[in-house]
């Protein structure tokens, strides 16, 4: 006791301990969040980084160190798969249930001697990505255009930290590519999948988000898009 009495004492005369989570810290796979100062490779094993900090709306939100390649948001058009079409609500989780339980018989069976297999049936090729990790009660998502906005507004700070991770930063550039150093080609990635349909047109498009401006953009569900899964942070005290 008297030892870790000293240990707190020595830490109030340097700095005072920080037991808020901010934007920048990181969730580690035993459930922990730590500072990026306090981060040690040796010792933690980074899952997320931290983009906003728990509010009456939302708890601590977390965005995983990778991303997913191009993916479509529906296998079909003309399918409403009944997320909420919200686009102010911080509801990603739940239109990721959303996106992997509303399924459209397909016209004709793939598998033929057996109908409910789930090839036989019309989905989500983005939803079917998430759910797919586990650590201490965070599962993975896709985000919803509200949670995307907090996102673009953490860049700043979320970025680097992701890189000293060793994963993956959000992509936020604008500028058009070269397609074989020659000539211009398609505009860098920036365009991410929310997973908040339209409201007004919900069988065909969903909402894209933009990481270098901020912007949306109503896309037909079919177009291939990248995709960054975040977390809810749960702590079991909580």
């Amino acid at each position: 006791m008297m030892v870790s009495l000293l240990a707190l004492v020595s830490c109030d005369e340097h700095e005072p301990i920080d037991l808020d989570i901010h934007p920048g810290y990181i969730l580690c796979s035993d459930g922990r969040i730590v500072s990026p100062s306090a981060f040690d490779k040796e010792r933690h094993i980074p899952v997320a980084v931290v983009f906003a900090e728990r509010t009456d709306q939302h708890k601590v939100l977390a965005v995983l160190l990778d991303e997913i390649l191009p993916v479509a948001f529906a296998d079909t058009l003309s399918f409403d798969q009944q997320t909420s079409g919200n686009e102010i609500d911080f509801d990603g989780y739940v239109n990721t249930v959303a996106l992997q339980t509303t399924l459209l018989d397909r016209d004709s069976l793939v598998v033929k001697d057996n109908r409910a297999d789930p090839r036989n049936y019309y989905g989500s090729p983005l939803g079917n990505l998430a759910f797919r990790h586990h650590w201490f009660l965070q599962s993975d998502y896709v985000p919803s255009v509200a949670e995307l906005g907090l996102l673009y507004s953490s860049l700043p700070v979320v970025n680097p930290v992701i890189e000293q991770c060793g994963g993956t930063p959000v992509c936020c550039s604008s500028e058009r590519l070269l397609v074989n150093d020659q000539k211009p080609g398609m505009e860098a990635d920036c365009w991410y999948w929310t997973s908040t349909e339209v409201s007004q047109n919900k069988k065909n498009q969903a909402w894209l988000f933009s990481m270098a401006d901020g912007s949306r953009h109503k896309a037909p569900k079919t177009n291939r898009y990248r995709a960054r899964l975040i977390v809810e942070y749960n702590p079991l005290n909580n």
